[in-house]
């Protein structure tokens, strides 16, 4: 059978190893293609091969559920759910999503773009099933990384005290997440051994023994006891750790053997309870650059499969937002000892993999666990340490009660840097970065900033770490400005204070942070057709530069704000807002992403479709100001 005949993964039962294996080598080669032209997870896909057609052959997907880890993992599991020939289309707008998505197909059967999410929702329908007095399976998928994450923990704590809850969890261990995993239990993980837990002491030998005549059927507590022991004995550490906690516990076995794990998921399948099987698999595998570089291949742009490398760009582009962010940092910290950067398994997305290499005693990365990155940094600023917190925006939204709790009830001196803040284009809804305006500005004692280019990065990176309470920098993804940078002699700014870039009387446009620059586009093309608009770099949302906005709205009547961001609860809302508090009745355009999810796209796709690039900006206030702009300029706008 060839992968494009593969419509239902139902039509994987009964294959022979054989053709498994040569499915195998046709997943791969589709994978390695399609990313190579369009971009998208590369080694994290590469290492499941095997394990997703065993474990779906021992699977009924017309009623079995399988959870997905993250799911940047499973691109095998779309190319053998019936999505073979629209892969090419991989996370382009209208294509095929890079991350599972239940409204793409039935097989989805949970969707997420965060880590350690899978546990809990497996067991969330595991007992849904057994409520209903259904019969399915329920098997959750999750990698070494995000088992870092504390809700994966939960769910396990939760699930051990189940012990009549039947859950398959597969642990996808490949000593990776993004980055390489941190933490006693990864460590542990490591120094695991190929050898299994010795099954007759929980199986038919202690079933033997309670049919002895004298003993009635019952194991006497003291043979329960010598069980125990002995297992514990005998299971690797990190196996009895899960034995502890309530699992039935069986690995590692290797992940690319196929018939092995057939007849390990078959019997896993008929135990009781919760069952962990533990698969040992190698990231990127059958890609020797991406097997190589396991960080650098966990997500790639185009390139070229026989060399493995990036295909050269067109022109020099500017430095990327998150290297100036990270060598600006160096700098910091090499001056001043208490300043440090914590990451959250995301140092080379965050630029924070700079200061690992120039300065490791003042960086730290907790593996995939945002909320204890919060709360850790918070008790090194209690202690005299100035922590920058370096997380993506979707990311920190898992950590919301800590910055309200622990950062800012308390007012402590911690930076937070939020990458990829805004659009970021192909990994869609779960990646935008559109919320952290809304998010942020109700948190008690926060600074809340965004640069307009990245020289005032530099800047507001030094302004944060200088003040004497919570701060929040938000950059966006991808290149910068171009601006010329300074290596050294960061002015602060003044806390609050915008800039205005441009005076005019016919329209105020109050833009924020990487808005600023298609505020200028916009205002540009809105003089060639005769009207002048003061524009203001708004640089802080909290505190807003009331001095600066009041007056000017006053005078001229009219305003517009541009974020790339939610608008429900954002920044322009904050501006309305001020207005409302002075009692300013001044008319105002809000610009940004409305209440919508923001699909899987390039960032310039989304932002037309939106309608937030400078032309649509123009139309859209002439549109809302026409009859005032037409009594002041009539002939320029009859044109």
């Amino acid at each position: 059978m060839h992968l494009s005949e593969l419509s239902h993964p139902n039509q994987l039962h009964g294959l022979s190893t054989a053709e498994l294996e040569a499915m195998a080598r046709q997943i791969r080669e589709k994978h390695l293609e399609v990313v190579a032209t369009s971009g998208g997870h590369l080694g994290p896909g590469l290492g499941v091969v095997e394990l997703t057609l065993a474990l779906y052959q021992t699977l009924d997907l017309d009623h079995d559920r399988v959870v997905w880890d993250v799911g940047h993992q499973a691109y095998p599991h779309k190319l053998v759910t019936g999505r073979y020939k629209d892969f090419h289309t991989l996370r382009q707008q209208g294509g095929v999503a890079g991350y599972l998505k239940r409204s793409e197909s039935r097989f989805d059967h949970f969707g997420a773009g965060h880590a350690s999410t899978s546990i809990s929702a497996a067991l969330g329908m595991a007992l849904a099933r057994d409520r209903r007095g259904e019969d399915f399976k329920c098997v959750a998928v999750i990698g070494d990384g995000a088992l870092t994450g504390g809700m994966a923990l939960e769910a396990i704590n939760h699930a051990g005290h189940l012990p009549r809850t039947k859950l398959l969890v597969v642990l996808n261990d490949n000593d990776m997440s993004i980055s390489p995993p941190v933490g006693a239990l990864s460590t542990h993980l490591n120094r695991m051994r190929l050898s299994k837990p010795v099954q007759f002491l929980s199986g038919s030998a202690e079933e033997a023994v309670k049919h002895l005549p004298f003993l009635h059927g019952e194991l006497p507590t003291e043979l329960k006891t010598l069980k125990e022991s002995m297992k514990r004995l005998a299971v690797p550490k990190v196996g009895a750790v899960f034995e502890e906690l309530g699992f039935t516990y069986v690995g590692p076995i290797d992940g690319h053997d196929i018939p092995e794990m057939v007849r390990t998921f078959q019997a896993a399948h008929r135990c009781e309870g919760p069952v962990l099987v533990h698969v040992a698999t190698t990231k990127g595998k059958g890609y020797p650059y991406a097997e190589a570089d396991q960080v650098g291949y966990h997500a790639q742009s185009a390139f070229d499969l026989a060399t493995g490398k990036a295909y050269p760009s067109s022109k020099p582009k500017p430095p990327s937002w998150s290297k100036v962010f990270g060598q600006t940092l160096v700098k910091i910290c090499e001056q001043d000892s208490r300043v440090v950067g914590i990451t959250a398994a995301m140092a080379t997305g965050t630029g924070l993999d700079l200061l690992e290499k120039a300065l490791p005693h003042q960086y730290f990365d907790v593996g995939i666990a945002e909320q204890h990155a919060v709360t850790m940094a918070a008790g090194m600023a209690c202690e005299g340490l100035r922590p920058v917190v370096a997380i993506y925006s979707t990311f920190l939204q898992r950590a919301y009660d800590q910055l309200i709790h622990d950062v800012g009830i308390q007012k402590l001196p911690v930076t937070f840097v939020l990458d990829r803040a805004g659009i970021v284009g192909a990994d869609g809804p779960t990646h935008q970065g559109q919320y952290d305006i809304s998010y942020l500005r109700a948190v008690p004692n926060f600074t809340v900033m965004a640069p307009k280019d990245e020289a005032e990065l530099q800047r507001m990176l030094v302004t944060s770490i200088a003040h004497d309470g919570p701060c929040a920098i938000r950059i966006p993804r991808g290149e910068g400005e171009g601006v010329p940078l300074m290596d050294e002699g960061w002015q602060p700014l003044e806390i609050g204070r915008g800039e205005l870039l441009t005076d005019g009387d016919d329209v105020l446009i109050v833009a924020y942070g990487a808005m600023v620059a298609p505020a200028m586009a916009t205002a540009g093309l809105l003089q060639e057709k005769g009207l002048r608009a003061a524009v203001v770099n708004a640089r802080f949302l909290r505190p807003l530069d009331e001095a600066l906005l009041l007056p000017l709205a006053r005078r001229i009547g009219r305003v517009v704000t541009m974020e790339e961001g939610a608008l429900p609860g954002g920044f322009g809302a904050a501006v309305v807002e001020s207005f409302n508090d002075h009692d300013l009745p001044v008319p105002v355009l809000r610009l940004g992403i409305p209440d919508v999810l923001v699909d899987h796209a390039s960032p310039d796709q989304s932002k037309e479709r939106l309608g937030l690039t400078p032309s649509q900006m123009a139309d859209r206030i002439l549109e809302r100001f026409g009859p005032v702009f037409r009594a002041t300029v009539p002939t320029a706008l009859a044109v």
